[in-house]
């Protein structure tokens, strides 16, 4: 079975993909971290700039992932990005935000990405999250979700996350962060962000995170139910 989770930044997803992923016993694919880990890799090691990462060549996507160097591991409920060593730790990073939106307008970058997730997808039940999972990487998923949360709450969101890795935005400059990655998102050329088509739409503005987490699992055990 395949879950996908899309939604904006700062929504939740990979919050409610690694829970939904443990209560179910899936694997758990967290798309995001892949562009991520892709960006970190072109910009330290491929000497790319962020006019680069728009027009990424083939031959260096080709090697990143054909190298064996660069892998996704999930681990004791936990996903991982290592290049040689492990990564996850720098992807929060804004820098790796912006780089992860340049990239998702590449096709070369974005197909290497969809075969990449489904050699790992292979033999697995899995849930996988990002912002473009169910309508245009996994469309026929059997389940879909949509989680969203007002852009005021995720900017909030972010000016903690972000103060935890030693980084200090101010709540108007984390609101401008949030509502300029929705635009990219919304506004880009190649798979833009949507509400995928029979998609189960979720909101964490009010909700916590075990009220989301609840009403996810109820619904795919209906869709289970039902296809039974």
């Amino acid at each position: 079975m395949i879950i996908t989770i899309d939604g904006p930044s700062g929504s939740g997803k990979s919050t409610l993909a690694l829970a939904l992923s443990n209560q179910l016993n899936f694997f758990c694919l967290n798309s995001g971290y892949l562009y991520r880990g892709l960006a970190y890799v072109l910009k330290n090691f491929y000497s790319y700039d962020e006019t680069m990462l728009e027009n990424p060549l083939p031959q260096d996507i080709q090697a990143c992932f054909e190298s064996g160097v660069f892998q996704y591991r999930y681990e004791s409920g936990l996903a991982k990005i290592y290049w040689i060593n492990e990564i996850t730790q720098f992807l929060k990073d804004p820098e790796m935000a912006r780089g992860a939106v340049l990239l998702a307008q590449s096709d070369v970058a974005r197909s290497a990405i969809k075969d990449f997730q489904i050699k790992l997808m292979k033999n697995h039940d899995v849930v996988v999250e990002g912002r473009s999972c169910g309508s245009t990487m996994f469309p026929d998923a059997q389940v879909k979700f949509y989680l969203d949360a007002d852009p005021s709450v995720r900017a909030r969101r972010f000016v903690k996350d972000q103060e935890r890795r030693g980084n200090h935005f101010s709540f108007d400059n984390a609101l401008e962060v949030i509502k300029s990655r929705d635009l990219m998102d919304m506004q880009r050329s190649i798979d833009p962000l949507v509400i995928p088509k029979g998609a189960f739409i979720l909101s964490s503005s009010i909700d916590n995170q075990d009220q989301v987490l609840q009403k996810a699992l109820s619904h795919v055990k209906n869709v289970i139910h039902n296809k039974n």
